[in-house]
């Protein structure tokens, strides 16, 4: 026998020494790239954090002092002394007095600070204000304020308070100053007309005087958001960013996640957002990559020492597997030779205290049981044989009864037995087709001819007190396929089952017609006692029930699963009955012109 020659080229030493190679490389770079993303989520979800918290404080500091100018705009549509002024169309001296004192008093013990003036008008022209000496001017505010380009926007339908943005103020005649300006309508004390307004002017240091005391690291940058106006802070002042900038950045607003952002520099950034209570009013930070991963240059270092000792443990590693596993393999490669040889004695040496030892039993083992395979295996073939032969000899052959069957027909034809010739060769049709087998596709002719012949049997049986019926709509329809002996179990079980309990006589109607766009369906209906529901159930689903008599082996439900595993699941069998009426059996089949496949070998 020749045997095969390692490949020197391919031996299992160097096999082991690359795959010992290959785990550790893979397993440093695994541990390198799994660290660092470990590194960066941690650190990026710290910062993020942080921010996060950093920028909630900051809203709540803005919303707390925004909620006091919400509170003087509360004051005011509903301090009756105030409504008064505003409703009246012209005011007394005294309502007026009353008003103002009212105002000037709330706005010195509760009104924010950076309010550059409280005005309130009515329709009529007539107004009163309260402003810091250092923001007082001559101005006729109920004049000019509808001059103004805000003005229409303030009373747009639309308009979200504080989103028109920082503006310079239209009423102070000296150094230019910057503010937010707010119109509230003040309505009537007893219906909902408008009485007049509330124009009120709020600093931007509020905005800016928060922000000054938030964190800015390096490298990132905070933005107050109005509405379409993005405003970056520097120092104490906001800077209004570019469109293009200002664009993206309200592309990128999410206050429920972190997203990024690219802005014109072409940097990438992440912003992090808080909505304020006021829609349409946000606070952001941008964090820039050197802020997410400060510490990034001094990791890689770290990975590559980390992955350097990795390989130097792979080399350790691997020269001592070299040691301890290729040389009992050696051995036991040796020792698998000298079996291909024709060696089978057993061969101790190779049988170590540990796993490769328990393969070289193994292998002593295989070499002793060869022999006793060999012999055995020619006795085992001929049990085979002789078994095989003795169930050919249990068999009854359905052509020995198919031939005896035709001696008795031609015997009772001569005798003019006409019903025992006709039952004679019913069922020596129906033995025949069983030789055949019965899991054949045939066409529906050669079915329905099955049908007949087990119908003449039990219409003998029962005297003649029931009869069939075949109609057929189309003629191509006997060309349908169906599986054999798929209508005998159920007309049987309208025979036993359905006619026979009523004690009369009876009719099994098959009707074949089309049902949709390529299907057929047959009808099975009996004219017997009708079933339940519950009833109807347990025959599609428990084979126990409704198990052919004749065929002890093909029952209804077993009828529906072998049509659904032929044609598919939309295919098979379904039941409608009205018990004390009529029972039908529904067959639903693909209609199809293909030819009928042969499947008994015979």
């Amino acid at each position: 026998m020749a045997r095969t020659q390692p490949n020197p080229h391919h031996t299992i030493k160097q096999r082991i020494m690359l795959l010992t190679f290959a785990f550790s490389l893979l397993i440093g770079l695994g541990i390198s790239v799994s660290s660092y993303y470990m590194y960066r989520r941690t650190l990026e979800r710290s910062l993020l954090a942080t921010t996060d918290t950093n920028l909630r404080f900051l809203a709540d500091y803005l919303d707390n002092e925004l909620n006091g100018i919400d509170e003087l705009v509360h004051y005011c549509q509903t301090n009756s002394s105030i409504v008064t002024f505003v409703e009246s169309q012209s005011a007394s001296v005294q309502k007026r007095i009353d008003a103002y004192e009212q105002l000037s008093e709330y706005c010195q013990n509760n009104a924010s600070s950076y309010l550059h003036r409280v005005v309130v008008m009515n329709l009529t022209g007539q107004y009163m204000q309260v402003v810091a000496a250092n923001f007082s001017s001559t101005a006729r505010i109920p004049a000019e304020l509808p001059e103004q380009p805000f003005y229409e926007v303030l009373l747009s339908p639309g308009y979200r308070d504080y989103t028109v943005g920082f503006l310079p103020d239209p009423f102070y005649r000296g150094r230019p100053i910057t503010m937010v300006p707010l119109l509230k309508p003040i309505t009537c004390k007893y219906n909902d007309d408008l009485g007049g307004y509330l124009f009120l002017e709020v600093d931007d240091t509020l905005f800016s005087d928060s922000f000054a005391n938030s964190y800015q690291a390096d490298g990132g940058a905070l933005f107050l958001t109005l509405g379409e106006h993005v405003y970056r802070c520097t120092g104490s002042a906001f800077t209004e960013e570019s469109e293009e900038d200002a664009a993206r950045l309200l592309d990128a607003l999410s206050p429920q996640e972190p997203s990024a952002v690219t802005l014109s520099d072409g940097a990438e950034y992440t912003l992090v957002t808080e909505p304020l209570a006021h829609s349409g009013c946000y606070v952001s930070q941008l964090l820039s990559s050197r802020q997410l991963y400060p510490m990034q240059p001094a990791f890689y270092v770290l990975m590559f020492l980390v992955f350097v000792v990795l390989f130097l443990i792979a080399v350790v590693m691997n020269r001592l597997l070299d040691r301890v596993i290729n040389l009992p393999v050696r051995a036991i490669r040796d020792r698998l030779v000298r079996i291909a040889d024709g060696d089978f004695s057993r061969d101790t040496a190779i049988e170590w205290p540990h796993e490769l030892g328990d393969i070289g039993r193994g292998v002593n083992d295989l070499a002793e049981n060869v022999d006793r395979l060999i012999q055995t295996s020619l006795a085992d073939e001929k049990q085979k044989r002789d078994l095989e032969y003795k169930m050919l000899q249990s068999q009854i052959n359905p052509h020995f009864l198919y031939n005896t069957l035709n001696s008795i027909k031609w015997m009772a034809s001569i005798q003019g037995a006409t019903g025992i010739t006709e039952m004679t060769t019913a069922l020596s049709r129906l033995l025949k087709s069983i030789a055949k087998g019965t899991r054949l596709i045939i066409p529906l002719r050669e079915e329905l001819a099955l049908v007949q012949d087990y119908f003449t049997i039990q219409q003998y049986r029962y005297g003649g007190t029931i009869q069939l019926e075949v109609q057929v709509d189309d003629e191509s329809f006997y060309d349908c396929p169906i599986i054999k002996f798929t209508l005998q179990p159920l007309v049987e079980n309208a025979i036993f089952h359905g006619i026979e309990p009523t004690g009369t006589s009876g009719t099994v109607t098959i009707h074949a017609h089309a049902a949709g766009d390529g299907d057929l369906r047959i009808d099975i209906t009996d004219t017997g006692i009708g079933m339940s529901q519950d009833m109807i159930d347990r025959i599609l689903h428990d084979e126990s029930v409704n198990t052919s008599d004749f065929f002890k082996e093909i029952g209804i439900s077993n009828v529906h699963k072998r049509l659904q595993y032929e044609f598919g699941p939309s295919y098979g069998l379904s039941i409608q009955s009205e018990p004390g009426h009529y029972t039908t059996m529904s067959i639903l089949l693909p209609l199809t012109a293909e030819p009928v496949r042969e499947q008994d070998p015979s």
